[in-house]
């Protein structure tokens, strides 16, 4: 598997890759259906110093994340994890999440990812567990989990 990075941005991409309305509905709750170009323009923004991804097992495009800066100084979220339908449940989400924390561990030198993931999401939440993430709030339906990707981070905190 290998992370290309989605610079520049090409929306249309990721459009055709998540096509059904229930994935982006996981993916992102509050996305417009359909497709809204200028919706994801936004919120990936490279400029705004976002990281957006394709990920490509071969030369099959199977999956699309973001890392995305936040206010705290070396904390990232990450965001819009979506993986193909035919590619899940072979153990690529973990690989496409370990694949994200290297790239945000060595390039953006980030201490720390942080997500949301959702209650209804279950197959999410095990992948995110699986790859080190934990739970430190929830409302509703919403998680909020992290992890700490440098050991110095903790003793700042």
């Amino acid at each position: 598997m290998r992370l290309v990075e989605n610079i520049p941005l090409d929306t249309s991409i990721i459009a055709d890759l998540i096509a059904d309305p229930d994935d982006l509905h996981l993916v992102w709750p509050s996305a417009r259906w359909p497709f809204d170009h200028l919706q994801w323009q936004e919120v990936l923004d490279p400029d705004a110093g976002n990281k957006p991804f394709l990920f490509y097992e071969g030369e099959q495009l199977i999956g699309h994340a973001a890392l995305r800066r936040t206010e705290q100084p070396g904390v990232y979220s990450l965001n819009y994890l979506y993986l193909a339908p035919q590619m899940r449940s072979r153990g690529l989400g973990v690989k496409m999440v370990g694949l994200l924390e290297q790239y945000a561990r060595e390039e953006l030198s980030a201490k720390k990812l942080v997500l949301v993931t959702r209650t209804y999401n279950p197959r999410a939440r095990k992948c995110y567990s699986k790859c080190g993430f934990r739970e430190y709030s929830r409302e509703v339906t919403l998680i909020r989990m992290s992890k700490v990707l440098q050991t110095e981070y903790i003793r700042e905190e």
